[in-house]
């Protein structure tokens, strides 16, 4: 019934733009405000940064110690005090730091040397995995960029975290009308298809049956290449390439909105490659129907293709053989 298109565009509408602006401000937003965050903590002036960091700490408890013999020490390396208790502050500026192992023994010594019981190791950039495992049991506590901005943004003027973040929330509110976009084009596609019929119930079975085969017995039989043929051009996809291209560009436009896709293209006439959110993710329950709609797409081989970094392997798989 067309009524029941309806209730199933709306329903898919919610809960497609639903999901959409779910994932959109609790993951996407985030991820694009701390990196644009980190850009901004690492594009800051070295005396700006580290007043910064020095009151974020201040905060913790920590009070700097000037100490005589700083003089003869790195300039990025601070003496701090907390509970009777020193610690050694290591900086290194800049978003582009990956640091190893080497900068975790270098900061090891250096607490040694001054007398220190810990230290911090600050960066607004990454540290390698066998610097956090070596900083674990020095005692050393890190401080990147991704633990660095969510505790420093608080300390920064509210005229400067707007325009920090201004790129990331306008990059959004495009994403939001994409999304809504493409919730609104799959249920404009829900209501094109024909409408389910509706099974009779089990009273009525036998009664329609009868008058069914009845029905069968007077009226003459249609041949099979008539309903071959009726089939056939019921459809039939168009002729026009140009039309046949702008199904295939619909059907990309509005896969790639979907929650756990990321992007979308034809990488062969036969083959519609789905970049995967989410190496876990399982977007077919959702493509299927789209494909199901174009007889010349329904087949098309589906490669689905993880996170850059994943460990699981492409898939190939098919919503329809031919």
């Amino acid at each position: 019934m067309a009524g029941s298109n309806w209730l199933a565009a709306i329903v898919m509408f919610a809960l497609l733009g639903g999901a959409a602006t779910i994932y959109l401000r609790r993951f996407r937003l985030p991820r694009e405000e701390t990196a644009a965050g980190i850009a901004a903590l690492a594009g800051m002036r070295w005396r700006d940064f580290i007043h910064l960091l020095l009151a974020a700490l201040n905060k913790r408890g920590y009070e700097r110690v000037f100490d005589p013999d700083a003089a003869s020490a790195d300039e990025s390396d601070y003496l701090l005090e907390r509970d009777g208790r020193r610690w050694l502050l290591s900086c290194k500026h800049g978003a582009a730091y990956v640091l190893g192992p080497a900068a975790i023994t270098e900061l090891a010594n250096n607490i040694r040397m001054r007398g220190a019981e810990g230290g911090l190791l600050v960066t607004p950039g990454q540290f390698e995995a066998e610097a956090v495992r070596l900083a674990a049991a020095q005692g050393i506590e890190l401080l990147d960029g991704a633990r660095l901005w969510p505790e420093l943004r608080p300390l920064i003027s509210a005229e400067q975290r707007a325009a920090v973040t201004a790129p990331a929330l306008a990059n959004m509110r495009r994403q939001f009308v994409l999304a809504w976009t493409g919730a609104l084009l799959v249920a404009v596609v829900l209501l094109l298809l024909p409408p389910r019929e509706v099974a009779p119930d089990a009273g009525a079975t036998s009664a329609s049956t009868r008058a069914t085969a009845a029905a069968r017995t007077a009226a003459p039989a249609m041949s099979p290449a008539a309903t071959a043929s009726g089939i056939a051009a019921a459809s039939a996809p168009p002729t026009d390439p140009a039309q046949l291209e702008q199904r295939r560009r619909e059907v990309t436009r509005v896969v790639g909105t979907l929650p756990k896709v990321d992007r979308a293209l034809w990488s062969t006439q036969s083959t519609l490659l789905v970049y995967l959110l989410d190496q876990n993710a399982d977007p077919m329950p959702e493509i299927c129907p789209l494909l199901e709609h174009y007889e010349e797409l329904r087949a098309s081989r589906i490669q689905l293709q993880p996170p850059s970094g994943s460990t699981r392997p492409v898939r190939f798989l098919q919503c329809h053989t031919y």
